[in-house]
């Protein structure tokens, strides 16, 4: 459990630097927040607590743009 748990925080890690250069200056702005670019761009929606912080939860919402983050970031 924890190795996937570590997989999943370190493959967030990673994606974060493509996303950050994706939005670029708009971050927080007038871009979209890493929640809503994730659902878009790999097809899942990071569960976040009430608080605002990402959780290690989140939901597949199109398998096959999931299926590409899991190949790029989940090695």
């Amino acid at each position: 459990m924890n190795e996937k748990r570590n997989q999943y925080w370190g493959a967030l890690m990673s994606m974060r630097k493509e996303y950050e250069t994706d939005v670029g200056d708009n971050k927080g702005m007038t871009g979209p927040t890493m929640q809503y670019w994730t659902e878009e761009r790999y097809g899942f929606k990071i569960g976040m607590d009430w608080s605002g912080n990402y959780t290690q939860h989140y939901d597949i919402v199109d398998p096959k743009k999931f299926l590409l983050f899991q190949i790029k970031y989940m090695k």
